[in-house]
């Protein structure tokens, strides 16, 4: 069962949180879009250097 003290320390982040700016929501996407492009071309060149050897 949740105490009190949880609640009302939950309510107070909701109330400190707010919505991204679209200006921020498009830095997190490119980030986030660049991290995963990243990623997944190292594991193809990793695939690729591997299948070679």
């Amino acid at each position: 069962m949740l105490s009190i003290h949880f609640a009302k320390r939950c309510l107070r982040i909701l109330h400190i949180a707010k919505k991204p700016t679209k200006k921020e929501l498009d830095a997190i996407l490119k980030i986030t879009g660049l991290g995963v492009l990243a990623i997944g071309v190292f594991g193809m060149l990793m695939y690729l250097i591997f299948n070679i050897i």
